[in-house]
């Protein structure tokens, strides 16, 4: 397709009309006119415009064609995130999955060497299904700059009535599996043949229902994420967005995403000094209760840490209290990130009978208004 072909197809596709595109790009309803006549072209300062406006590459504008591209979209986007999702559900399933499995190897009084492989297997299958499942979603979007996918009201439908159900079933599950590892677990120690503890043994089956249930919570919210289009960010202009977005399209102002970038790098800072909490609080008790370096070797530390001496009995606050802290920066974050026109478009939003005054001499700023002389009035109340 030629440039003016994709031009005219995406002034359509995004309902905008001639008038509207010449405005937005500071020339004539004519030059538009004559750039989809391809008669004419514009210059590059105008093409990057054109490119941040829909959404595009510079070789897709040109070149490409833009029309293949956008009904394509939708498709590849679903695909890839449905990966996308089921990898972070396995890796972090995987990972609950490694605890029963070693709680049946403690139960079968398996060597502990045995038991750590258990678990690190377990773990490092995890952990390689959530890097390679960050790695290729870095990598599509980065591949994929102008995607835009467009799901139909009858998708975004269905998706809204499995969400409550999916979120419901795996509370539930969870609920279950400690109803059932409360109910069959005996009060004291009742040993099956061959030794074999019942305490240990019921471990397993409850990690396993509980990566079940995660997995379905994890699953659900990521969904929802997807249907949401969160992964698409649409940076506001403030003054026009210029395009007709979906209407369940995300749209963040640049501050809001500086705010964003910036909450994310103090809640890492939170948890790195937490981390240092743990280890310093754990091991400086118990090198002092074991006289110091001299004469330890690994087994002694481990065996000391295991009987509970030194600071780890406690050391663990450290974690619970940076999530609290993550939480708290993250809710102020998003309080002071937010600018007078995203509190007035949620309060409309909450209550359509909310009105604000503003003056003639004052339309930039709806949250003053500066009365003429002799205006003792405080804004125009609602008639009933």
């Amino acid at each position: 397709m030629s440039f003016a072909e994709n031009l005219v197809y995406l002034r359509q596709h995004y309902g905008i009309t001639q008038e509207g595109l010449a405005e937005q790009l500071g020339v004539s309803r004519q030059t538009v006119s004559k750039w989809e006549a391809g008669t004419n072209y514009p210059e590059m300062e105008k093409l990057l415009v054109l490119c941040d406006l829909f959404h595009v590459s510079m070789d897709d504008l040109l070149r490409g064609a833009v029309s293949v591209a956008k009904e394509g979209d939708t498709e590849r986007y679903d695909r890839h995130m449905n990966r996308y999702d089921a990898s972070i559900v396995a890796g972090v399933a995987c990972i609950l999955t490694g605890v029963g499995m070693t709680s049946i190897a403690e139960a079968l009084h398996l060597p502990d060497n045995i038991q750590a492989v258990a678990l690190l297997s377990f773990v490092v299958v995890g952990v390689v299904l959530l890097v390679m499942a960050g790695l290729n979603h870095s990598e599509f979007k980065r591949r994929n700059p102008a995607i835009e996918p467009r799901y139909d009201a009858e998708t975004l439908e269905r998706a809204s009535r499995r969400f409550p159900l999916q979120i419901a079933a795996g509370v539930g599950l969870i609920l279950l599996d400690v109803i059932m590892l409360v109910g069959l677990t005996p009060e004291d120690d009742t040993f099956m043949p061959f030794g074999i503890v019942v305490e240990d043994l019921l471990i397993a089956p409850f990690m396993l229902i509980m990566a079940v249930a995660v997995g379905l919570l994890i699953w659900a919210g990521m969904q929802k994420s997807k249907y949401d289009l969160s992964e698409l960010t649409y940076i506001a202009h403030r003054s026009d967005l210029g395009a007709d977005l979906p209407p369940n399209a995300v749209v963040k102002s640049p501050e809001q995403l500086r705010a964003e970038q910036l909450m994310g790098v103090a809640c890492g800072i939170i948890m790195l000094l937490a981390t240092i909490v743990f280890l310093v609080w754990g091991f400086v008790p118990l090198f002092d209760q074991m006289g110091g370096w001299a004469g330890m070797d690994k087994f002694e530390i481990k065996d000391a840490i295991r009987s509970g001496q030194g600071g780890f009995a406690i050391s663990w606050i450290a974690f619970a209290v940076g999530g609290i802290l993550c939480a708290v920066v993250c809710l102020v974050g998003s309080v002071l990130s937010k600018s007078k026109e995203d509190w007035i478009a949620e309060a409309r939003q909450e209550d359509a009978w909310i009105k604000y005054a503003q003056s003639d001499t004052a339309q930039s700023d709806p949250w003053s208004r500066t009365p003429e002389e002799g205006d003792t009035t405080h804004g125009e109340q609602p008639r009933n």
